[in-house]
């Protein structure tokens, strides 16, 4: 072996061991703590809506002053609802909406379906549904009208015949039906 390959041989032999054959290397650090400091996070809310004592027709989503006393397949009610919307957040956004359908019950145990619609305004401006609220909405008197069809069915099915009665049919006369629960919801979206 000459003497260039056996000074490399010693070099690498002294590297390795003052690696302590372990791989590592001894260094020095140091750290300093600094405080994270408090985040308070804003709101989002709505307090409980107030709405009509009773229902009014509307014709296409027009509003009329007519009360809804005694409504037929076809009828389209409304109800208007107020609420004071809680928006606190710097970059806070959030759509408004209603459910698509709701379900009546009626006193007899018969359900049906009915679609539903709202417009909506903030502070007396309307807003589109599925419009923004923002944190400059806060403390505002939002309102809701809400739009529900009553729909138009055909003929209950004969007696005997193995169908079931279709939406709205006789079995909706004189019936006494409840709404369910409506909610008109404020969802945050990711600016």
């Amino acid at each position: 072996m000459n003497k260039s390959t056996k000074g490399a041989l010693a070099i690498t032999a002294a590297a390795v061991l003052l690696l302590g054959g372990g791989g590592t290397l001894a260094y020095w650090t140091a750290t300093a703590e600094v405080e994270g400091g408090a985040i308070t996070h804003g709101t989002l809310g709505l307090t409980a809506g107030a709405c009509d004592a009773t229902w009014f027709h509307a014709d296409g989503g027009t509003v009329s002053t007519d009360a809804a006393a005694l409504v037929v397949p076809g009828d389209q009610v409304g109800k208007t609802c107020t609420f004071t919307i809680d928006a606190t957040g710097d970059h806070l956004a959030a759509t408004l909406s209603v459910p698509s359908t709701l379900v009546w019950t009626g006193t007899d145990g018969t359900s049906f379906t009915s679609t539903v619609a709202a417009t909506y305004a903030v502070g007396g401006t309307a807003i589109a549904d599925g419009g923004v609220i923002t944190d400059a909405d806060d403390g505002q008197t939002l309102t809701a009208t809400v739009l529900v069809d009553i729909p138009f069915g055909d003929a209950d099915v004969p007696a005997g015949s193995t169908g079931t009665a279709t939406t709205n049919g006789n079995d909706t006369q004189s019936l006494v039906a409840t709404l369910d629960t409506l909610l008109v919801t404020l969802t945050q979206t990711n600016h």
